[in-house]
């Protein structure tokens, strides 16, 4: 019962959170810090317009299935491990390419510069990335 409550919290506070950063995103403050928010991967507001989803839809799978602390520990790893080779590799790139490509997928999104798709569709497969390796090990 308390796992319940607790996942239901999550899914509550990611939720109000995901609203708060489309609001931020559309204020122009895509690039603003979320300190608060690294523990889950989201270093800007940006990244919290795939991320957030991201940990929701985990919450609501550990709430629906009751999935073991060992199991979510072990995504929780993965992520991490994840999330930090991206960001090593984004950096290096960084340093060496022109910000006018747009991503497929989201190059139809105009009113979202190249620089800013092209991190949105990079966190979506990082985290296809980390489920795909979560469920492997799960097999």
């Amino acid at each position: 019962m308390s796992s319940t409550l607790f996942f239901l919290a999550i899914v509550l506070i990611l939720s109000l959170l995901f609203l708060m950063a489309i609001k931020r995103v559309r204020d122009g403050s895509f690039y603003g810090d979320t300190f608060w928010l690294l523990p889950l991967g989201v270093y800007v507001w940006g990244d919290a317009l795939i991320l957030l989803p991201f940990w929701i839809l985990v919450s609501a799978v550990c709430l629906l299935s009751g999935v073991s602390g060992l199991v979510l520990t072990r995504l929780y790893l993965i992520f991490i491990a994840v999330r930090s080779a991206y960001e090593v590799v984004y950096w290096l790139l960084h340093q060496a390419t022109k910000d006018t490509y747009r991503p497929p997928l989201i190059h139809k999104f105009t009113s979202l510069p190249p620089r800013e798709g092209a991190i949105l569709y990079q966190l979506a497969h990082m985290c296809m990335l980390a489920l795909t390796i979560w469920l492997l090990l799960l097999l």
